[in-house]
């Protein structure tokens, strides 16, 4: 009895691991902290962030963006009527970008990264990228 309640245990917290590689969400966890906590908070919850800047999990508005827009707007490619946020070209590079996207998106559930991810490749393909 024991045995398959362990197997059972093991398969449900598996099941929740977080997509892409360790190493790149480690990364991108620590580029996260590095560079974007103090102004967004938590990735999950925003607990923590300043009031003009927006939380990055479901009950934010980040996943409603495409990464390539999301790249743009952090390195400062990308402008818009009120933007408070600092360019980080010179401090992050588009790899960076794209590692605390990753990490970003571990907070989402399928029904969110499947938007963002179709919203993603409309984009590129609207840019040509």
């Amino acid at each position: 009895m024991v045995a398959p309640v362990a197997v059972l245990l093991l398969l449900v917290a598996c099941s929740n691991a977080p997509s892409g590689t360790p190493g790149a969400l480690g990364a991108g966890a620590q580029l996260y902290e590095a560079n974007c906590q103090s102004c967004h908070g938590d990735v999950a919850t925003g607990e923590g962030r300043i009031n003009s800047a927006p939380p990055h999990g479901p009950s934010g508005h980040t996943w409603h963006h495409a990464d390539g827009l999301l790249a743009d707007i952090v390195l400062g490619r990308f402008d818009y009527p009120g933007k408070t946020m600092p360019s980080f070209a010179g401090q992050l590079s588009e790899g960076d970008v794209q590692e605390i996207l990753a990490y970003v998106k571990t907070g989402w559930n399928e029904e969110i990264l499947g938007y963002q991810a179709e919203n993603s490749r409309a984009w590129e393909e609207q840019n040509n990228r």
